[in-house]
C-alpha cells in the first residue's frame, strides 16, 4: 500500500473556473464523487456534480478517447458483479455528450436500489467510474482540464481536544452513512490498524470517518494531520460513544446483544416486530436521534407524555429513561429500508414498553 495519500482533483468550467465537483485520477480511469448533503448547508458536497459529468463526457468525447465502460462505484454496490454495476458499455458510448448525460443519469437510478423500493425513481448522482483506455493519469489531467484541489479555510496543525469534542453523535453517524454510500475521504489513507464496525460485515477506517465527521462539525474539511487516532485519543471515544463499535484488523467484534428478553417478550416472536426492534437498535442509531434532539430541543424529553427526565429524577441521570423508538409503521417499512432520523421518536421507558404493547396487540389481531 502507498504512503502517499490519493489526490482529489477538480475539474476546471469553459470559464477556467474550479467546479465544485471531486474526481479522482488514475491510470486509466476517473471517479467522480457523488453529490449529497443539505443543499445550501456546509455538509453540500460536489454541487456541480451535473456540471462536471457534463465536461468528461464532452472533453473526452473531443479527444477521441476510447471509453471501456462507465460503472456505479458506490461503497453499497461493489460487492455486486460489474455486470450488475454497468451504466454505461464501451459500444454505447456514441451520440452527443447531452444524450449520453440522460443516458447515464437514467440507468444509474436503478443500480444498487431495493427490489422493493415503492419508487422507480433513483439517485442519479451516485460515485461513478469511468475507464479510459490508454490514457496515463497525467493525460487524462490534460484532457480533462483538471488540477489537484487545494484545500481553503482549513487550519494548520492539530486541533485541540475541546475542538474535536464538538463532535456529536449525530455527525458520526451522517458521516458513516456517508462512507458507506460514497467511500470514504480519499484524503485518508486506508486503516492498518483498526476498522470501524458499522453493520451488516460493513468495516470502514475509522480516522477517515472521524474526519467526515469533524468536517460536518467545525465547518471546514479536517484532514489526516489535524488530529490522531488510536486507543486513549479523542477520535475513538467519540466514535465508541456514538455507538459503533472498533476493532484491530482481522478481529471479530464481541458479540453485542441486540434484543433483551424483554424485547422479545414485547415482540412474541412476530418477525416484523422483531425488525422493528432490531432497527431501533441499529449502529449510531440511538445515540444520534438523542444528539439531534438535544440540538434542537435543548433538552430530551418524551414525546408523547412530554415527561422531563431531569426534572422528575432531579439530575441529568434521568435522561437514561429517555429510549428512541422507530415511529414509521410496519407495512411501511419494506426490506432494506434506510432508517432517518426523521423516522425515530425519543420516548420515555413507560411510554416505550406502552407502544410496544399496542404494536404487539394490533399484529396478532391483524394475524387472525
Amino acid at each position: 500500500m502507498s504512503d502517499v495519500s490519493p489526490m482529489v482533483y477538480e475539474i476546471l468550467s469553459e470559464g477556467a473556473e474550479p467546479l465544485s465537483a471531486a474526481i479522482d485520477i488514475e491510470d486509466g480511469a476517473i471517479v467522480l464523487h457523488s453529490r449529497g448533503g443539505t443543499i445550501g448547508s456546509y455538509s453540500e458536497r460536489n454541487r456541480d456534480y451535473s456540471e462536471a459529468l457534463r465536461l468528461i463526457l464532452t472533453r473526452t468525447l473531443e479527444a477521441r478517447a476510447v471509453l471501456r465502460g462507465i460503472w456505479v462505484d458506490s461503497a453499497r454496490t461493489r460487492h455486486l458483479p460489474g455486470a450488475d454495476r454497468i451504466i454505461l458499455a464501451s459500444s454505447e458510448f456514441v451520440g452527443s455528450p447531452s444524450d449520453l448525460f440522460t443516458l447515464i443519469s437514467r440507468r444509474m437510478q436503478a443500480i444498487g436500489r431495493s427490489s422493493t423500493a415503492q419508487t422507480t425513481r433513483g439517485n442519479s448522482n451516485k460515485r461513478i467510474r469511468i475507464e479510459v483506455e490508454g490514457k496515463s493519469r497525467s493525460q487524462i489531467e490534460r484532457m480533462l482540464s483538471a488540477h489537484i484541489r487545494r484545500e481553503s479555510g482549513s487550519p494548520r496543525g492539530r486541533l485541540s481536544a475541546d475542538t474535536l469534542y464538538s463532535v456529536t453523535a449525530e455527525h458520526v453517524r451522517e458521516a458513516v452513512l456517508d462512507a458507506i454510500e460514497n467511500g470514504p475521504d480519499p484524503a485518508f489513507q486506508e486503516s492498518r490498524q483498526y476498522d470501524l464496525i458499522a453493520g451488516d460485515g460493513i468495516r470502514l477506517p475509522p480516522k477517515a470517518v472521524f474526519g467526515r465527521a469533524a468536517t460536518l462539525a467545525l465547518g471546514f474539511r479536517v484532514l489526516p494531520e489535524h488530529f490522531s487516532a488510536g486507543e486513549g485519543e479523542p477520535c475513538f471515544k467519540i466514535l465508541r460513544a456514538a455507538g459503533f463499535g472498533i476493532v484491530p484488523k482481522g478481529e471479530v467484534e464481541r458479540a453485542v446483544p441486540v434484543l433483551s428478553r424483554e424485547d422479545l417478550s414485547w415482540a412474541e416472536g412476530d418477525p416484523r416486530l422483531v425488525s422493528h426492534l432490531k432497527r431501533e437498535r441499529h449502529r449510531g442509531l440511538p445515540a444520534a436521534k438523542r444528539a439531534e434532539f438535544r440540538r434542537i430541543h435543548g433538552r430530551l424529553f418524551c414525546e408523547l407524555c412530554g415527561l422531563d427526565p431531569v426534572i422528575q429524577y432531579g439530575g441529568p441521570e434521568g435522561e437514561a429513561c429517555i429510549e428512541v423508538h422507530h415511529a414509521l409503521p410496519l407495512a411501511e417499512m419494506a426490506p432494506g429500508h434506510e432508517t432517518r432520523l426523521s423516522d425515530v421518536e425519543c420516548l420515555c421507558a413507560n411510554c416505550h414498553r406502552v407502544v410496544h404493547s399496542q404494536m404487539s396487540q394490533r399484529s396478532r389481531f391483524a394475524g387472525r
